[in-house]
């Protein structure tokens, strides 16, 4: 299952049920038939503006904000300025450097795979390091241009 589609299915589950951990979320995934690992919920949760709430009896669960496209692209850039070190391409990729042993690369590569940025195919992200795929050189460079951009804001 790709990640639309589990993230789809991710906010099915916590629209029609109170989930108050990622254990649960995780088993009711895997109810689903998707396997999926914490770090990967983590990144969908936080892709997704999932946030905690209470009920009136103090129970906590998941629930997502909403936030719209305009507030979501100001996010991104808001997220590349504090956090992108650098941009490099390299052919049809960007290998993005974020601050060192932050593990922000994660959180930027589920900001990235959301946006409605078509230059880009996919992501790959480790602790601080980021490569975003895209299907031609040009939208490489589109994609470099747009990350600059954003940190020469700071």
């Amino acid at each position: 299952m790709n990640h639309r589609d589990r993230r789809k299915l991710l906010l099915d589950i916590i629209n029609s049920n109170h989930v108050n951990t990622q254990e649960k979320l995780l088993s009711l995934l895997a109810s689903h038939g998707v396997n999926a690992t914490q770090a990967t919920v983590s990144r969908d949760i936080h892709a997704l503006n999932i946030v905690k709430v209470s009920d009136q009896m103090g129970q906590t669960y998941y629930a997502q904000l909403k936030v719209d496209s305009e507030d979501q692209h100001q996010r991104l850039y808001d997220a590349i300025h504090d956090n992108v070190e650098s941009c490099t391409v390299v052919q049809f990729m960007n290998v993005i450097k974020t601050t060192p042993n932050s593990s922000f690369a994660t959180v930027l590569a589920g900001l990235l795979d959301e946006s409605d940025l078509t230059d880009i195919v996919g992501t790959l992200a480790g602790n601080d390091t980021l490569i975003t795929i895209s299907k031609t050189n040009e939208s490489a460079n589109a994609v470099s241009n747009l990350i600059k951009k954003h940190i020469a804001s700071k």
